[in-house]
């Protein structure tokens, strides 16, 4: 086995291309793994994590360098596909050059060609955005703006500078909107109804907006403001005039508000709003005080899956009631029975941030300790995210994993590493996917995950021992990748596909 590396300085090429790249590499006559990637260190310790860190690379790679790192089955053919890797990139240059379509370069000229517009979207590296964003605010757009590593002053200094000129800025960070039945960034094809939802929370938002448009109901608005928002340092500037806007809105008759648990003082704020409502609002902070969202006339919902049943119920006019989470004891004692003595513990493994916090709030009180990535009273911060101790929570969404990386609802390699990873620890019992369906993620997300599963399966009885996997599919059957097609594809594999990641969860606390 041979391994090689070559480095292009200061080259850049957007991630969606260098994923696509690294898959056609991969496919490469003796090839054994390869990455074509940015030399951010994060991404370098990505390839250490991988093997595919050379002496080069460590030496001589930097941010702003394009990295090829080939494992092959002998030096001609790692050479071999580092040329049609750089053939690849050369094609690329060239293609550009030939495009007959006219693609504007800046927001000026793109405003120009589309005078209509009303609100733009910003995905570009976090160091621009405040430059970018005080453009189209200035311009008198609303802004949505999906790039993170966005310093808290800048998000503070656009939101104040929107409010004053009457615009709305979602995120930055924001994964998630539905604006007048478009869908934005990663949202999903859901029904258009009158259902509206303000959230800061992008896959609390897909989740609500996905079950509900399952349940039959439609959606009227789903506003994103970024998770920050709700930080007493930014004051829910975006959320309160979303609610707002809501409130006001003629098409929608039920708001539902979705959110980790906002500081005190936004809290406050919001529910001061909420409270005068004429239309019934359901709140969904996630693990927070339900007191004071009855106390202001709200309904609270315990989980994204409460929230979006409240949610109909209140569209149909009848009462609404609490979720019930039913939970198969009896598969659980069947699944529980398979495993060997050394397994005992739990690897979460989700690409969505919202539904990994929510497993977090539903299991603190069964599994002690928690270790996570996430910021979360209660859970123990995990000293490596690329090991996991104990039971384990990840969210592969976190600045750490996603710094020069593609999301991981597009790119879930490193997810699918980890899943092989964890099925080698003889204390894993279980290992918890989510699938986020939905525009610009994944085109098969389960049947990427199936090869790692396989794999991992392979591992574990080969060692004697059973491995459980639980999944829950956020989505439609309207979406690209069609939710049936996908839970499918899950249950033929022997996989445990729940409705909602709360049930998902449910099982889990039984089960463990």
């Amino acid at each position: 086995m041979v391994l090689k590396s070559y480095i292009s300085k200061n080259m850049f090429r957007d991630s969606v291309y260098l994923m696509r790249l690294s898959n056609t590499v991969r496919g490469f006559d003796g090839v054994v793994e390869a990455e074509v990637i940015i030399g951010t260190d994060h991404n370098k310790k990505f390839l250490r994590s991988g093997g595919l860190m050379s002496e080069e690379i460590e030496k001589e790679a930097g941010a702003n360098d394009l990295i090829i790192a080939i494992k092959a089955e002998n030096e001609a053919k790692a050479e071999q596909a580092i040329q049609s890797a750089l053939a690849e990139l050369n094609k690329s240059v060239e293609r550009e050059n030939l495009l007959g379509d006219f693609v504007p370069r800046t927001f000026e000229t793109a405003l120009h060609n589309f005078p209509g517009a009303n609100i733009a979207l910003i995905s570009i590296p976090g160091r621009f955005v405040e430059r970018e964003a005080n453009k189209v605010l200035d311009a008198g757009l609303n802004v949505m703006i999906f790039s993170d590593n966005v310093t808290l002053e800048s998000e503070v200094a656009l939101k104040k500078k929107a409010r004053e000129k009457g615009l709305l800025v979602m995120g930055p960070d924001c994964g998630t909107a539905i604006i007048n039945g478009v869908p934005l960034a990663f949202a999903n094809e859901v029904k258009k109804g009158k259902i509206g939802i303000v959230a800061a929370a992008g896959t609390g938002l897909q989740e609500v907006s996905t079950l509900i448009s399952n349940l039959g109901e439609g959606i009227s608005q789903g506003i994103g403001t970024g998770g920050r928002d709700v930080k007493e340092a930014v004051g829910g500037i975006s959320m309160i005039m979303g609610l707002e806007a809501l409130l006001e809105d003629k098409q929608t008759e039920v708001v539902v508000i979705v959110s980790k648990p906002p500081d005190a003082s936004v809290t406050e704020k919001v529910l001061s709003v909420a409270k005068k409502s004429k239309k019934p609002v359901v709140v969904n902070f996630l693990g927070g005080n339900s007191d004071l969202v009855s106390a202001a006339g709200c309904l609270p919902a315990a989980t994204l899956k409460e929230a979006a049943q409240k949610a109909v119920s209140l569209a149909r006019n009848e009462d609404a009631v609490s979720a019930d989470l039913k939970v198969d004891v009896n598969l659980a004692e069947v699944q529980k029975n398979k495993l060997a003595g050394s397994q005992k513990y739990l690897r979460a493994l989700y690409t969505g941030g919202t539904l990994a916090y929510e497993a977090l709030v539903m299991l603190q009180d069964q599994l002690k300790p928690i270790y996570t990535n996430l910021s979360f009273k209660g859970a123990e911060a995990l000293a490596d995210v690329y090991r996991s101790t104990g039971h384990t929570i990840i969210d592969f969404g976190e600045d750490e994993f996603t710094q020069g990386r593609l999301h991981p609802m597009i790119d879930p390699t490193l997810r699918n590493t980890r899943i092989i990873n964890e099925a080698k620890d003889p204390e894993t019992a279980v290992i918890v996917l989510d699938l986020v369906l939905g525009y610009n993620a994944h085109p098969d997300p389960a049947g990427s995950a199936l090869a790692a599963i396989k794999e991992a399966r392979q591992i574990v009885e080969n060692e004697g021992r059973y491995l459980i996997f639980v999944t829950s599919v956020c989505g439609t059957d309207s979406d690209l990748q069609r939710r049936n097609e996908q839970v499918a594809k899950f249950e033929n594999e022997g996989v445990l596909v729940f409705p909602s990641n709360a049930d998902a969860v449910a099982f889990l606390a039984v089960l463990l």
